[in-house]
């Protein structure tokens, strides 16, 4: 097979510095919309004399390795960090990082180096019957186009430079504008760096299928982080803490993700890359059931909420995801506990009012006790219903007439970093005021 032609190394890096050039200023030939098994190469290129130029890679015209890398440019939106000879591809492709293995994908670039200067073609379909689909040029050195299926085993070797996405089960990795995910749930995880991964071919995604992945992952997934190695369980798209795996009825499957798009997860309606996770889960017809005590819970302003029993939800029994009772009772952790993704709630019993209904004597309040500790609180009183503006202790002094035959009402309000902020309100002064 007549392939590319071994030039004087000088003319080939100065080819390759113009073609270069060319593509930066954007007058490289631009892909028309491609589809797998058309014929699209440039008809500049296709109506030319075999060998008489050399393309924007720097491979001569009409050559398997210049169709190739037209494919790649216009369908897998990679350009060729190299030119040269079909039977080199693989070695250069591995010296630069590039996966190169027996396993065929589509857009992955089929390669031969078992003739004087080998073979390269594009690969079009991966078929179930140990075959691929692909598409070449200058076989028998037509200078011409061929589509055709071979064994899958026929090739030296297929050439990972970036494939397109065929599959988006968990684990999988696509790249889309640029950046690299990491599928689980159904929903691409952000993946800061390929350090924890190693570098991996990730497939790529077109507008239209990024479209129709889900925004977080389904309720249920399990992830973990690649440092802490911390396994989490998805909850109306947040991470909920596994303690351990017996609270979830034995170890499952996990898709390992970076531990910063979990502690940075900012929510699908955020235009940061960590939008696919939330941090708090969102809704309210999220429900788990805690382990080992059995008992359910509804999510509902990012923390969960006891359900006594389901005639408080409608009468209907809904489906729950199994989560642990140590997630619920730390509930309320700080920021950097792999348990900050609840919120917490605080046990607030009804403040009384104590003193005297008399004008002159002072009305307090008793708080009882208040679990957890450290919450900052805040006062607002009312007389028969209207706020005192002014009044914002835990006591009050009545001292004008008016106040002569009114009761008074205060309503409480705790606040602390990571807990559902609540406010309640005391039962009214038993007398009014003398």
């Amino acid at each position: 097979m007549l392939l590319s032609r071994r030039l004087f190394r000088a003319t080939r890096v100065a080819i390759a510095i113009l073609a270069g050039l060319a593509v930066v200023a954007g007058v490289v030939v631009v892909a028309p919309a491609a589809y797998a098994g058309t014929n699209d190469y440039p008809a500049k290129w296709k109506n030319a004399p075999r060998d008489s130029m050399f393309d924007n890679w720097g491979e001569y015209i009409r050559e398997c390795t210049s169709w190739v890398a037209w494919r790649l440019h216009g369908h897998n939106r990679f350009e060729m960090p190299f030119h040269a000879n079909a039977g080199n591809w693989g070695a250069k492709a591995k010296a630069l990082g590039y996966t190169v293995n027996k396993s065929p994908a589509v857009g992955a670039v089929a390669w031969w180096n078992t003739s004087t200067r080998g073979h390269v073609a594009w690969v079009e379909a991966v078929n179930p019957n140990n075959t691929v689909k692909i598409e070449e040029y200058n076989i028998g050195g037509t200078g011409k186009y061929d589509e055709t299926t071979i064994p899958t085993s026929s090739v030296s070797g297929y050439i990972h430079f970036q494939d397109l996405a065929t599959s988006f089960a968990d684990g999988s990795y696509v790249e889309y504008a640029g950046q690299v995910y990491r599928m689980a749930g159904g929903a691409p995880i952000y993946v800061t760096s390929w350090a924890k991964f190693g570098k991996t071919p990730a497939g790529l995604v077109s507008t239209k299928q990024w479209a129709a992945l889900r925004k977080t992952p389904l309720d249920g997934t399990f992830v973990a982080g690649a440092t802490s190695k911390y396994v989490y369980r998805i909850v109306g798209g947040a991470p909920i803490y596994i303690g351990n795996w017996a609270s979830v009825g034995g170890q499952h499957p996990v898709v390992v993700i970076p531990d910063a798009s979990i502690t940075g997860a900012a929510g699908p309606v955020s235009t940061s890359y960590y939008n696919h996770l939330n941090f708090y889960p969102t809704g309210t017809n999220e429900f788990v059931l805690a382990s080992p005590s059995k008992t359910i819970y509804q999510i509902t302003g990012n923390t969960a909420v006891p359900v006594s029993n389901w005639a408080t939800t409608g009468g209907k029994a809904q489906p729950t995801v199994q989560i642990g009772d140590d997630a619920i009772a730390n509930a309320g952790s700080a920021f950097t506990s792999p348990y900050a993704h609840l919120l917490g709630q605080n046990s607030l019993p009804t403040p009384i009012i104590t003193g005297t209904a008399k004008l002159r004597r002072t009305l307090k309040v008793s708080l009882g006790t208040w679990k957890p500790t450290g919450f900052k609180i805040t006062y607002r009183w009312y007389r028969n219903g209207k706020l005192v503006i002014g009044s914002v202790g835990s006591s009050i002094r009545p001292t004008s007439r008016s106040d002569v035959g009114t009761r008074f009402t205060v309503t409480v309000t705790a606040t602390r970093t990571n807990y559902v902020s609540r406010s309640v309100a005391s039962l009214a002064t038993k007398a009014t005021l003398k």
